[in-house]
């Protein structure tokens, strides 16, 4: 008999809209379907998921679980009589609100947790950081804590969305720094990511990948800069003798319409908000994060906390949705979790 995957969820900054997410998500059509094959162990607050649902007026309860340790994952548990209203979805709640750190705990405790049975699945709802980093923690972001929490050498950072796929060389650094941070090795191992993962994930025999120039119109022959010339076109060669399909530098304007129009399966961007503005113009709503080279499989909804609806009800649940629906299909790819290590 299949062993029942177990799907963990970060419930995210107490004060933002993961726990409505969450609740919406789980109480969804598309998700509930998904309980034949997959447990849900959602780390966070009971009283903030209760008082959640219970605004919502949804009948969720999930089935509190002890704070055993690597039977949390394994062989889960309910706590001495705990009433099983939902008996898939259990809660485990390491800490109390006021004293997660903004969520940070619930991450932490979801990195223990994983370690113990790298073979499930996180997927985080999302934190902020000038929060956390106000509780005294250096926190930059989801992506290179959990890289270095794992000891992770490389980690790529991915959105897919219906129509586009755009992975990150550089992720959350000032602008005026990405040139300190962009390497022709850098840009190399994304590329070499991101098509791992197209062939891993997303079941893309053979894909096709663009890399984004840096310079307007990806430097004009170098009229603009000489940065495609001496940093990205030798990654992109190195790419190509490893049997990489990929091309480019492109001008940035308009390589995201040539993906959308399926010229490409994916496209490299070199820093933050090249990569993330067409994909949340295009897809705000049902856009997912996904971390690639982590010893896990990792989704996350591609929005923040949005402090200013939280508690109001009127969070859209589709980015959580569709990140816990990649998370399973992701889960049930077949690889091995630590081919990429």
């Amino acid at each position: 008999m299949k062993q029942r995957r177990t799907i963990i969820i970060t419930m995210g900054d107490p004060k933002g809209i993961g726990p409505e997410v969450i609740v919406k998500a789980l109480e969804s059509k598309d998700i509930r379907n998904l309980l034949s094959e997959s447990n849900f162990l959602i780390i966070g607050s009971a009283d903030i998921l209760s008082q959640t649902a219970g605004s919502l007026k949804t009948d969720f309860k999930p089935v509190l679980i002890k704070p055993c340790a690597t039977a949390l994952v394994g062989s889960i548990q309910p706590a001495a009589g705990a009433h099983r209203v939902q008996p898939d979805i259990f809660l485990y709640e390491p800490v109390t609100a006021e004293k997660s750190r903004g969520g940070l705990d619930y991450i932490l405790s979801a990195i223990e947790i994983i370690k113990s049975d790298p073979g499930q699945v996180l997927v985080t709802a999302p934190v902020g950081k000038e929060t956390i980093n106000k509780t005294g923690f250096n926190f930059v972001g989801h992506t290179e804590l959990l890289a270095q929490k794992t000891l992770s050498r490389k980690v790529t950072m991915m959105f897919a969305a219906p129509q586009l796929k755009v992975a990150l060389v550089t992720t959350h650094i000032a602008y005026k720094k990405v040139l300190l941070y962009l390497t022709t090795d850098k840009i190399f191992s994304t590329i070499e990511q991101t098509d791992d993962g197209l062939r891993k994930y997303f079941k893309v025999a053979q894909p096709r990948i663009a890399v984004c120039g840096l310079n307007p119109h990806a430097g004009e022959g170098q009229a603009f800069g000489h940065e495609e010339a001496k940093i990205i076109e030798p990654a992109i060669k190195l790419a190509r003798a490893r049997k990489i399909n990929c091309t480019g530098p492109f001008p940035a304007d308009s390589v995201f319409h040539r993906s959308v129009q399926n010229e490409f399966d994916a496209v490299v961007a070199l820093y933050h908000d090249q990569g993330l503005i067409p994909v949340k113009t295009m897809s705000f709503s049902d856009a997912v994060q996904v971390t690639l080279g982590l010893p896990f499989i990792r989704t996350s909804p591609a929005h923040g906390v949005a402090y200013d609806i939280a508690g109001k009800g009127v969070a859209n649940p589709l980015s959580m949705i569709e990140a816990i629906k990649l998370a399973v299909s992701m889960g049930n790819s077949g690889w091995s979790l630590f081919d990429n290590q």
